[in-house]
């Protein structure tokens, strides 16, 4: 093996580093109770023990740097919206049946919440935890698969630091509402655009949300995409009345708002005399 490394001092250079894991995985050949010694990089995408992830909604897969959505232990922040947020933990909780949990957001609704497909059955919520919230969100990280937190202002980077290690060691998504230190990925409403309201009727149906994702290692690079937060109506296909000549609908008017009254077709005996 050569040289034993003493603990003082660096390993020299990324070639000694791949050579010394070679070795040792050369060693291992044979040995079945062992798994090779890979690198940080393979095993973010290879190794199945380290990329667990719990799915998420399609329309957010764009903007996640782990294939096939959220990767365990990973800090991911929802920032600006709380529909964001219902989002992520909708798409986690309907395609996998993992449990979850919201501590210190009392505007986060549960009726909205199930609206958008948050199963209420397997969400605890913690609306005022109080001066104990780390205690309480370290206890849920150990139970649950996906933790939401809103950080009280004023919290210290080491308690958030200590949340975001138990989550990494727990396999535990944390999901804080705002940037905080160790944040792997971070998802920001930048616009958002409701629809449903028209000139004096109708009422909001569904809202279109702008999001950006920046981070840090495979998510340096920023992404952008709209996602959709509850659903558009599906056209009814039901036929006008035979009076009406509809003329093309546009994208938030209702069915047959732009109709145009037509004239009844001309009687062929109006003009004839009845003589007896």
């Amino acid at each position: 093996m050569g040289k034993t490394w003493t603990g003082s001092g660096r390993i020299d250079g990324t070639a000694d580093v791949r050579a010394a894991l070679d070795r040792i995985n050369g060693a291992q050949r044979g040995n079945l109770a062992l798994a090779p010694v890979t690198t940080a990089d393979q095993a973010d995408l290879t190794s199945p023990n380290a990329t667990r992830v719990l799915p998420c909604d399609p329309q957010l897969a764009p903007l996640l740097p782990w294939p096939g959505g959220l990767r365990r232990g990973a800090t991911v922040a929802a920032v600006g919206s709380t529909s964001l947020l219902m989002l992520l933990l909708a798409g986690a909780m309907r395609e996998s049946g993992a449990w979850a949990a919201v501590v210190g957001a009392p505007m986060f609704g549960g009726l909205a919440a199930s609206e958008i497909g948050v199963d209420l059955g397997r969400l605890a919520l913690v609306p005022e935890p109080g001066p104990d919230w780390p205690q309480i969100v370290s206890a849920l990280i150990d139970g649950v698969d996906l933790v939401a937190v809103q950080p009280p202002a004023g919290t210290s980077e080491g308690v958030v630091r200590s949340l975001v290690a138990r989550a990494r060691q727990k396999g535990c998504v944390l999901i804080p509402t705002r940037p905080v230190p160790g944040t792997d990925l971070t998802l920001e409403v930048t616009g958002r655009r409701w629809h449903g309201l028209g000139d004096g009727r109708g009422r909001l149906r569904y809202c279109e949300l702008d999001v950006r994702a920046t981070g840090r290692g495979r998510a340096v690079r920023p992404k952008t995409a709209t996602v959709t937060v509850g659903s558009k109506p599906a056209p009814l296909d039901i036929p006008p009345p035979k009076h009406l000549r509809v003329e093309p609908e546009t994208a938030d008017t209702g069915m047959w708002a732009n109709v145009v009254p037509m004239r009844p077709p001309a009687d062929p005996w109006a003009g004839l005399r009845v003589h007896r």
